[in-house]
């Protein structure tokens, strides 16, 4: 079994107990995070940690734990988390290969390892466990930080029948504020639609976005599940609860269904949600999706 059976297992297993793991609530201030390093776990490991149900969000690997003459607990199971990044592709020479257009083209290399929770170790000395991370922020003004923040960001048009990005107009329909019944879910919707159009030509340029995509496509699917990913993870962190969820029995089969016949779709996904959402907060590209996490 490779690595993106072993990840895709997981989340299946999970939507299997009526649990999607994108739409797990966590805060900036409290997502899981190497304990060592403090670096947060991004993209796909944030949604392989995200409903574990922990008092710390702290996490060690085995050889981490021993760093700190701690211990795993007796029966505790360790959690799989993974390194990504993209390699530059080379030739049987060893050169780089381009595509039509000149650019680099690259190949996805992904390994796995295994994290342990603070809370299933033993005699690590409290003074390296932090109880407590600084910080205070209004949830709703960090959401509105992030919607006016974005760079190059799209025109977004209020008091239209429904929420929708249009490439073709690079523009972002909404409807009237006032028919949301929260401001969460103001915010949850905006998000969604922006991490669509940050996959316009003139940014990150996906296919799902620039190219007509048949509805329940790999590449449809594949979109929409960028923009949802993008959206948890930008409600995350401006701390407010996602409400656009749907955890209906008809959703979670649909992604069942997807994810069965689609072993790769999940992690490109979540690569690519955590690209959009770096692009909205305006932060620079990482080359490894996860690799900081160590």
């Amino acid at each position: 079994m490779n690595v993106y059976e072993r990840i895709t297992n997981i989340i299946i297993e999970k939507l299997e107990k009526g649990i999607v793991p994108w739409h797990q609530p966590w805060t900036s201030a409290w997502p899981p995070r190497n304990l060592i390093s403090k670096k947060l776990y991004r993209g796909i490991n944030l949604l392989l940690l995200s409903d574990l149900k922990y008092e710390l969000p702290y996490f060690l690997t085995f050889k981490q734990v021993k760093y700190l003459k701690g211990s795993i607990r007796k029966d505790e199971k360790a959690h799989l988390v993974v390194f990504y990044k993209w390699l530059e592709k080379k030739d049987e020479d060893g050169n780089i290969v381009r595509d039509g257009e000149g650019k680099i083209e690259t190949v996805p290399m992904l390994r796995f390892y295994y994290v342990f929770n603070v809370g299933q170790c033993e005699n690590i000395a409290s003074k390296h466990i932090p109880w407590q991370i600084s910080g205070q922020f209004n949830p709703i003004e960090e959401a509105e930080q992030i919607a006016l923040g974005m760079p190059d960001c799209p025109k977004i048009i209020y008091n239209c029948n429904r929420a929708c990005y249009i490439p073709s107009q690079d523009i972002i329909n909404m409807p009237s504020p006032d028919s949301f019944k929260s401001d969460e879910e103001l915010y949850s919707t905006l998000f969604h639609e922006m991490c669509h159009s940050t996959g316009h030509g003139s940014r990150l340029n996906r296919k799902g976005v620039t190219e007509a995509a048949a509805f329940g496509s790999r590449v449809y699917s594949q979109e929409e599940l960028i923009a949802e990913m993008g959206a948890a993870f930008l409600c995350g962190e401006a701390g407010i609860v996602n409400r656009t969820i749907d955890n209906s029995a008809a959703y979670i089969r649909g992604w069942l269904s997807r994810l069965e016949n689609d072993k790769r779709l999940l992690v490109f996904a979540a690569g690519a949600a955590q690209k959009a959402c770096d692009f909205i907060l305006g932060r620079r590209q990482m080359e490894a999706d996860d690799g900081n996490s160590y």
